[in-house]
């Protein structure tokens, strides 16, 4: 995807933290959106497996949404697939 200058200047604006907030979501989105593709679904029909009304999965999929924990599980269990993966050290993993 070719990005255009003027935003990647403004992008460079943005406070970090806000930043990579929008980054980490718009790769969720992109993973969503990999698995539909994958399986020939579109977001109605992911809606539909979630039970919620079209707009809002579509809202959810321009990027800004704040995905809650709930959420993306029911997401990740809707289309049987892992949309987020938490890096645990071997430490944590064996407390």
């Amino acid at each position: 995807m070719k990005r255009s200058s003027v935003l990647e200047q403004r992008r460079k604006l943005v406070n970090p933290e806000v930043r990579q907030s929008v980054d980490l979501s718009f790769q969720i989105v992109d993973r969503i959106h990999e698995i539909l593709t994958e399986r020939n679904l579109r977001q109605k029909d992911l809606a539909i497996l979630l039970g919620k009304n079209e707009a809002e999965v579509s809202k959810w999929m321009r990027g800004t949404h704040n995905f809650t924990i709930d959420t993306l599980v029911s997401i990740e269990k809707a289309l049987n697939a892992p949309i987020v993966e938490v890096y645990q050290s071997k430490e944590l993993a064996t407390s």
